[in-house]
């Protein structure tokens, strides 16, 4: 398990409140987890109330080869792991993110969307575990748009 004590880049002095609960919730990861990204109204839309939960996605590799049984094994640990150690004053609501059309989600290191970040028209183009709100496990031919997910910001990457 990593414990996430240090994010990346301007995290911190763009969104001062978020960063300083993250710091405080004992966030901690799987160490499959490569990327953190924010979403949501506390990301960069910064648009929260007192009660807004937390929207992480959690982006892991998998390795190839991997047969469905151990993937979706794989990224309930991930979720569980985050989950089972979250100690935030809200809620937080996660989701494992993973490549499946080998393009390296390069879509998650930008913080708007423009239709140029994904050449495949970013519907249904992850991988996605969730449990909750709606999902339970992978989440297959849901119509998931990636522009939706912005405006986010990748918060920390694995060293």
């Amino acid at each position: 398990m990593i414990n996430v004590l240090e994010f990346d880049g301007q995290f911190e002095s763009l969104l001062s409140v978020t960063h300083a609960l993250l710091m405080s919730s004992n966030l901690t990861v799987h160490p499959s987890v490569a990327r953190i990204i924010l979403h949501g109204s506390r990301g960069l839309a910064d648009r929260y109330r007192p009660d807004s939960d937390v929207d992480l996605s959690l982006i892991v590799e998998l390795a190839p080869g991997m047969a469905r049984s151990d993937v979706e094994v794989l990224l309930r640990d991930v979720l569980e792991t985050t989950k089972s150690h979250w100690q935030g004053e809200v809620e937080v609501d996660l989701a494992v993110v993973f490549d499946i059309r080998n393009c390296g989600l390069n879509c998650f290191e930008h913080t708007l969307w423009t239709d140029q970040i994904c050449k495949r028209g970013g519907v249904d183009c992850f991988g996605l575990y969730k449990i909750g709100k709606g999902f339970n496990g992978l989440v297959v031919n849901a119509g998931v748009q990636v522009k939706l997910m912005y405006p986010c910001i990748k918060i920390w990457q694995r060293k």
